[in-house]
């Protein structure tokens, strides 16, 4: 059965300093939402692209390889797969992102 469900309200009521979680299932991708108020270590998604949709505040991605790109509300930005990056929020930051379901996470040392 559809659900409505509200992501400002979803958002509001985190609080752990980095929370990430399924909103929704589409086919074989998924919307996550995720509530950030520290960096994220160095990683990629080896079998899934990531779209970025900014909500609130201000994150930095950074990548070891190429200039950092700096999300404010409202703006996208998409990682393909086995893109190595970390995000680094200034502040409290919501946003979501677009990816399949089974994507896997690959956490990177000594970057």
């Amino acid at each position: 059965m559809p659900t409505l469900q509200n992501i400002k309200n979803l958002s509001d009521a985190v609080t752990e300093q980095r929370k990430n979680f399924v909103v929704n299932k589409v086919n074989d991708s998924c919307l996550r939402l995720a509530v950030n108020h520290e960096d994220y270590p160095w990683h990629f998604h080896s079998n899934s692209d990531e779209l970025f949709l900014m909500l609130e505040g201000e994150l930095t991605i950074e990548f070891p390889d190429r200039q950092s790109v700096t999300l404010r509300p409202n703006d996208t930005f998409f990682v393909p797969a086995g893109t190595i990056h970390r995000t680094c929020p200034k502040g409290r930051t919501v946003n979501l992102c677009f990816e399949k379901i089974d994507a896997d996470t690959q956490f990177i040392e000594n970057v």
